[in-house]
């Protein structure tokens, strides 16, 4: 009995072995499919929110991402507005912009970035406009948010 055992066993093992090297060998094709079949994506408080205007400057690009707000239950009060400059060899030393993060057409605050430095000033124009949140080296772009007012 115990060497039947044995050998159902070694039997089942075998079995699994090309189970478990495929699982292996297509881990970033099955990952990726449950991935994208579940329909889940990255929460705008962690990767921005998606691009909605982009400024070309010829040797680099003003990425203006859409303002978030989003809650739990509700979207907050106070939220934050992303804006990128890409990519890192195009920006000049001292980038000076006026941002409209909504697209009214007025200006709502003014960026003074030192993209050596990896440091920037904000100048509101909008009551909406709180302060600047951080200045960030996010890959190849420098990166600020600036926290808003929900109107």
């Amino acid at each position: 009995m115990p060497r039947i055992k044995t050998i159902i066993g070694y039997f089942l093992a075998a079995l699994a072995l090309p189970v478990v090297l495929a699982t292996f060998m297509g881990l970033e094709f099955w990952s990726h499919n449950l991935a994208s079949s579940t329909r889940i994506t990255i929460s705008p408080w962690f990767s921005g929110g998606e691009v909605i205007r982009t400024i070309d400057h010829e040797r680099y690009q003003t990425l203006i991402h859409c303002p978030v707000f989003d809650g739990l239950l509700k979207e907050r009060k106070e939220g934050f507005v992303q804006v990128d400059w890409a990519p890192l060899s195009g920006l000049p030393g001292l980038i000076k912009e006026d941002i409209d993060f909504d697209g009214d057409g007025r200006k709502d605050f003014l960026v003074e970035l030192d993209a050596q430095a990896g440091s920037a000033v904000i100048t509101p124009y909008s009551q909406r406009v709180i302060n600047l949140e951080g200045c960030y080296k996010i890959g190849e772009a420098r990166t600020i948010r600036v926290l808003l007012k929900r109107s």
